[in-house]
């Protein structure tokens, strides 16, 4: 009853005109980040800060997702997943406005209750490690392909994977040691110009016949239980809300509209980028589509090398980002658990042992993150079990939210409080179903119940095949990579 009450509380302080804009003191939040004197974003500064934290390794799963699901069902199940995340960052915005909220977390605790925002905190923990965890997989997965055809072999210990993703990890590491992410937008517009090209060129590929289509046949699957392994994807790839609060908060002249607008920008860049990925990646390669797409072009195709450099460069871009949003759920949990006071007085009183801990939990991160990267390969295996996870941050957790103020906020007319009402349970409905369908198909492949097509294992086949030559040719070249 007191976290209702408390819920109530803050909810209806924050819908009064005199307290919107202010931060309430007793709530223990890691919202030094965006603290008062912290420097604000432009328009497209923001616009890019929201595309680059969603897009980047998803687009590389995106082909296989099209052909597991079928090209034409999977644009459109896209199209309408697209809308609904469009409208959940709208009610993000929406309650970080009313609440005063900083980041993701203190939106769901202010409006959910401390139960709920300790759930939320430990899940953007959990998956933004994950998704660290995936761009340093994608990273060794693309500088195996350079290296190997630069050198000709990878038996010398500079040129083994280890090394070379441990560099890179050090690049990474100069961005994620940011106290605020407005600083992280110029680095993220270079990151998508690097995208874009990406998808250039993967359309080039196909529009030149630089890679013959393969005489397999394409055979999409018509098992639901198949086609449904695509939602993961498309949740993983289009998920950019837990970054979206703090974005909203250091947008220059703040509003939901302004962010509105924002929002639509970058969802239309993010839709065309993964459409024409999935689409002309399946195209080219049927049922040979690889699940990380740039493992089908030849390590000797200079511009797809260069392709896998501007791939490399978006992540060290991106990992920045959903980085500082789980070091600022991670102190949340900290300064919650041991009970120490808010970390805003701290800064005030002592900078320095804000500094070192931020330090200290970076570059702790960073080395977990690593040292698991370099053990796996392929982002399928990382991608499949934060799907469902990143379907609670797009659906469940903002239809919580909105529920939640429908119910306790006194400002709501009575056809608002309504059409709130039922756009949460939606909301909280979707995501629910989508994070039980991903855990039951996961157990479903891991129990071998059903068996999906296997990534690049239809070219492993073919090569057999006499009559598929030119396939062959094109597979012996990376089978070594996948």
């Amino acid at each position: 009853m007191a976290d209702v009450e408390e819920r109530k509380l803050l909810l209806s302080t924050a819908g009064s005109e005199d307290s919107r804009g202010t931060i309430n003191e007793d709530s223990q939040s890691s919202s030094i980040y965006l603290d008062k004197d912290a420097h604000t974003t432009g328009f497209f500064g923001s616009t890019f800060l929201v595309i680059n934290a969603s897009i980047g390794a998803g687009l590389l799963a995106f082909p296989y997702a099209f052909l597991q699901a079928g090209l034409v069902p999977a644009i459109f199940m896209q199209l309408v997943f697209v809308f609904f995340i469009t409208v959940a960052l709208l009610i993000l915005a929406y309650c970080a406005d009313r609440t005063s909220a900083m980041n993701y977390q203190e939106v769901v605790t202010k409006c959910c209750g401390t139960v709920l925002g300790i759930t939320c905190q430990v899940c953007i923990v959990v998956y933004c490690f994950g998704t660290c965890v995936t761009f340093f997989v994608v990273i060794g997965d693309q500088i195996d392909p350079l290296l190997k055809y630069a050198a000709g072999t990878l038996d010398h210990w500079y040129l083994d994977r280890r090394f070379t993703t441990s560099v890179l990890a050090i690049i990474v590491a100069v961005l994620a040691f940011f106290r605020n992410i407005s600083y992280l937008s110029k680095p993220s517009s270079l990151g998508v110009l690097a995208m874009v090209y990406l998808v250039i060129m993967v359309v080039v590929r196909y529009g030149t016949n630089t890679y013959p289509t393969p005489d397999i046949p394409v055979h999409f699957e018509h098992s639901w239980s198949v086609a449904f392994g695509a939602v993961p994807v498309i949740c993983f790839g289009f998920q950019c809300h837990v970054s979206a609060v703090p974005v909203y908060h250091a947008l220059e002249r703040r509003s939901v509209k302004r962010f509105a607008c924002v929002v639509v920008l970058a969802m239309f860049t993010n839709t065309l980028l993964y459409t024409l990925s999935g689409a002309f990646g399946v195209l080219s390669f049927g049922d040979g589509t690889c699940s990380d797409v740039l493992l089908n072009y030849k390590p000797s195709d200079k511009a797809m090398t260069a392709a896998r450099v501007a791939l490399a460069f978006n992540i060290i871009t991106s990992y920045p980002i959903l980085h500082y949003c789980g070091r600022a759920a991670f102190f949340d949990l900290y300064v919650r658990i041991l009970k120490l006071p808010p970390v805003t007085d701290e800064l005030a009183a002592e900078p320095r042992n804000e500094r070192i801990r931020r330090y200290v939990t970076t570059t702790i991160w960073l080395v977990c993150s690593l040292l698991i990267a370099i053990n796996v390969r392929g982002i399928n295996k990382v991608i499949e079990p934060f799907g469902g996870l990143a379907a609670c941050f797009i659906f469940a957790f903002p239809g919580l939210c909105l529920f939640n103020v429908a119910f306790d906020a006194s400002w709501l007319t009575p056809r608002r409080k309504q059409l709130f009402i039922v756009t949460g349970a939606v909301f909280l409905l979707i995501g629910m179903f989508i994070f039980g369908e991903n855990i039951t198909l996961v157990g479903m492949r891991d129990s071998g119940a059903i068996h999906p097509r296997s990534p690049c294992a239809s070219m492993q086949s073919a090569s057999t095949h006499p009559a598929s030559h030119h396939h062959q040719e094109n597979f012996t070249e990376f089978t070594w990579a996948a």
